[in-house]
């Protein structure tokens, strides 16, 4: 859409530009420009971040990290140019890592976000005063991450794909910053273009009704490939599974009434582990099929001569219900504190038919279909 003027009664069109053509940057001017005032890409939201990167792979940073008025995380992506260079992607993997954030979290960030700034403001203080809470609410902080795309232009693989995530209940946004030049000046004007705002309202309840019916008709979604494996971890006494244990000596076990999911895997069999009360914290192919404890190898050692952390149960009662276990080729794992946040299943080991689960735990996780064998 261009800009005009009206001049001598007639409307005269404002000569467009380039960023790049005006040597506006990218991070150092448009990025810094929209931390200051962020309402004009993300309204009714807050910067709790810039080039936000608690995780191990620094290279990996967002843009923008926001908080809107519900408490929603906002993920903003930028880009000067008018392609857009994959950043739907980038945002994706950027929300499902930040998906599992904690109000401390939160805060610390946004310390940090300040201290860099030279701000004396408190950092907790700041959000709660803008969420207008009298304390934290853990339960409602972060329950979503909206995506907020900004670019000088989007091209038809980006708009393609953000139609479709929207169809699929995703909230993210495409908005259009364009440079005009007008004499000495550089203007931009600034719209939302996906989803359209006149329409949005009605994208919605399209949306709804067509997941809805989608579900209906497929009535079963088909498996992803993916299982879903609970370690089962807790701290409270009795326990004898230890993440630390699996991860370091390759394995997954299950005993009780589970020994009948665990029986359901096979070698090849792609594992996302979840860690009670912390997330996703590793992904990894089955190597064996169930054994019972006592004819399970290591390397060519018995489970009972490692040293692990927590020991073995007691054997007794009916040996076919005592713990089993499966070897597994770890690709990805992660400390409890890096869990990827995300929902589970309640049986120890089910098959995943949510493909939009298994899309962010990987991402969360830094991985995707290349880095599995076969």
């Amino acid at each position: 859409m261009g800009l005009y003027r009206i001049e001598d009664g007639a409307l005269t069109p404002v000569e467009s530009t380039r960023f790049a053509e005006d040597d506006i940057r990218e991070r150092a001017d448009l990025q810094r420009m929209l931390r200051e005032a962020i309402g004009v890409v993300v309204p009714g939201a807050m910067v709790l971040a810039e080039e936000f990167s608690d995780w191990e792979d620094s290279r990996r940073r967002i843009d923008l990290l926001c908080l809107d008025e519900d408490a929603n995380l906002v993920v903003v992506e930028l880009k000067r140019g008018e392609t857009g260079a994959h950043m739907e992607l980038q945002a994706l993997r950027y929300a499902a890592m930040v998906s599992g954030m904690t109000f401390a979290r939160a805060v610390s960030a946004h310390e940090r976000f300040l201290s860099a700034r030279e701000a004396e403001a408190d950092a907790e203080e700041r959000i709660l005063g803008f969420l207008g809470w009298d304390e934290p609410d853990e339960d409602t902080f972060a329950r979503d991450v909206r995506i907020v795309l900004v670019a000088a232009d989007f091209s038809t693989e980006i708009t393609t794909t953000v139609l479709w995530l929207i169809e699929r209940g995703l909230d993210i946004r495409c908005v259009r910053m364009y440079p005009h030049r007008l004499g000495d000046q550089t203007l931009v004007s600034v719209e939302q273009v996906i989803p359209l705002p006149s329409a949005e309202a009605y994208q919605v309840r399209l949306r709804e009704k067509s997941v809805g019916a989608r579900e209906s008709r497929l009535g079963k979604r088909c498996f992803t490939g993916y299982w879903f494996f609970n370690v089962g971890e807790h701290d409270g006494p009795g326990n004898h599974r230890s993440w630390d244990d699996s991860r370091e000596h390759g394995f997954l076990s299950a005993g009780g009434k589970s020994v009948e999911q665990i029986v359901g895997l096979r070698p090849g069999d792609r594992v996302l582990a979840y860690r009670n009360g912390h997330g996703y914290v590793g992904a990894g192919v089955v190597t064996t099929k169930a054994t019972h404890w006592q004819d399970f190898e290591v390397d060519g050692r018995g489970i009972g001569d490692l040293s692990l952390m927590r020991p073995l149960p007691p054997p007794g009662g009916d040996r076919a219900r005592q713990e089993h276990f499966v070897g597994i080729r770890w690709l990805k794992t992660v400390d409890r504190g890096q869990a990827v946040k995300a929902a589970f299943r309640r049986p120890t080991a089910c098959r995943i038919r949510d493909h939009a689960l298994v899309a962010e735990v990987l991402a969360g996780l830094s991985l995707d279909g290349t880095d599995w064998p076969g």
